[in-house]
């Protein structure tokens, strides 16, 4: 009977602590690159530019991928399907372009599980370099942010973002 207590102790812990945890993700990462602004922005003001070097898209070389609306502009937007459970399933749209500084989507996210993030892209010149910023904003659902205590999650995306960055700068300055 005490080792019942013990674990119902540990679980309404954990439900505890993810509560106070809160459920917000914010993550950003950014690269200086040694090219002019206008050749980064021409990577980065697209969604099939961005996926020229989206460390996600290397996840799966048969991915269905189907792109609507006008490229680069607000509306349109690429989804993408795969049988790879790390791929999942799911779509980004453009909500909001500001030429040459800035690329504003929303990601959502069918499989491999359900939720809705924000991404943006942001461009500006550092010191005769050009400094992209790249980072994901959302929410992840109670109790499973008990995650983000343990740090992995942002480990995660970092190691994906440095990729992704890195994969545009050898783009960008070749």
């Amino acid at each position: 009977m005490i080792a019942l207590y013990i674990i119902l102790g540990i679980i309404a812990l954990i439900l505890i602590i993810a509560a106070i945890a809160g459920t917000a993700i914010n993550y950003e990462q950014s690269i200086l690159i040694n090219a002019p602004l206008s050749r980064v922005w021409d990577n980065i003001k697209t969604l099939h530019a961005i996926n020229q070097w989206n460390p996600w898209m290397d996840l799966d070389p048969n991915m269905k991928i189907q792109y609507g609306g006008t490229d680069g502009t607000p509306g349109a937007g690429f989804s993408w399907d795969s049988t790879v459970k790390n791929a999942g399933a799911g779509s980004q749209t453009i909500l909001k372009v500001s030429d040459q500084s800035q690329l504003h989507t929303r990601i959502d996210f069918l499989r491999p599980f359900k939720n809705t993030a924000y991404a943006d892209f942001n461009v500006a010149p550092d010191t005769g370099n050009t400094r992209v910023s790249w980072s994901l904003k959302g929410k992840m659902p109670y109790p499973m942010n008990i995650m983000k205590l343990t740090g992995a999650m942002q480990k995660n995306i970092g190691k994906d973002f440095t990729k992704g960055l890195n994969k545009l700068k050898t783009i960008c300055e070749s």
